[in-house]
């Protein structure tokens, strides 16, 4: 269960603000150049070879801190990311069931 809130009032939101490239590390997931973009506006967009195809709205987790929820506008499918040391990971879900695995690399 995610409640939405404005990603401002969170420091890690203001890391996950910005445009990141999109790395698989289990799972599947296409081998094509995946792309995120948020704004601090909560609304995002996820590319496919550069193409803004996937729409988002961003909701921060009740449960757990440092983690957020992208739900895609049409689609059954949402990515859950979690702020660790090492940047931003998630799991990508269709209906429920996760698909594939994932890191958010910032885009210099």
């Amino acid at each position: 269960m995610t409640t939405p809130h404005a990603i401002a009032d969170d420091r890690s939101a203001h890391e996950l603000v910005g445009h990141f490239h999109v790395e698989r590390t289990a799972g599947f997931l296409p081998p094509l150049h995946f792309t995120k973009r948020v704004g601090a506006n909560r609304r995002g967009v996820t590319a496919v070879l550069g193409l803004p195809l996937f729409p988002f709205h961003v909701e921060r987790t009740a449960e757990t801190p440092r983690a957020y929820v992208l739900r895609y506008v049409a689609l059954p499918v949402r990515d859950e990311l979690v702020l660790t040391p090492d940047g931003w990971n998630g799991r990508g879900l269709l209906f429920g069931l996760e698909f594939c695995r994932f890191r958010l690399i910032p885009n210099a």
